[in-house]
């Protein structure tokens, strides 16, 4: 396999992914996240909100597609994936999957594919005591190395946490 010699939790994730096609979709279907927001929304105590702009090291994320284009970590060119490990590094109780995770729209082709240079997903767990984005982009200078723009990395650059209390 191409990602044995990955990190033990990039190999996690990609194995999350595996699962049965009409497993991955009941669950998405079935997701409580929509109970979720329902309850955030009624509540009428305040917010807080941590915004997080990460800063663009362009020398990093170049070897980085470079790598990528040698074959090497394809998930990186999956939106969803990047955004759910992004999400693992900052929410204790994320549980691996990627398909809990809304898209939301930016005003762009917002399924994280294509023509789409800018995503974000959105995860609220049960508790619905936060709420947390990641914003992600596809850099147009990093196309002479992927050769191809759907193979363009996908790189987190906002993270957002709601709090409510």
């Amino acid at each position: 396999m191409i990602y044995r010699n990955a990190p033990k939790g990039i190999r996690k994730a990609i194995r999350g992914l595996r699962v049965a096609g009409l497993t991955a979709t009941l669950v998405a279907a079935m997701s409580p996240a929509p109970a979720a927001a329902a309850a955030r929304e009624e509540r009428s105590g305040e917010k807080n909100r941590v915004v997080n702009y990460r800063g663009v090291d362009r020398a990093e994320i170049e070897n980085l597609q470079r790598w990528v284009a040698a074959g090497h970590e394809d998930w990186c060119k999956d939106a969803r994936l990047v955004a759910a490990e992004e999400l693992k590094r900052i929410a204790a109780d994320f549980t691996d999957d990627a398909w809990e995770l809304r898209v939301m729209d930016l005003g762009e082709a917002a399924d994280g594919s294509g023509d789409a240079k800018r995503v974000a997903f959105e995860w609220t767990p049960l508790d619905g005591q936060a709420t947390y984005r990641v914003t992600l982009e596809r850099f147009d200078w990093l196309l002479p190395i992927a050769k191809d723009a759907n193979a363009v990395v996908w790189v987190p650059t906002v993270t957002e946490i709601e709090i409510y209390e």
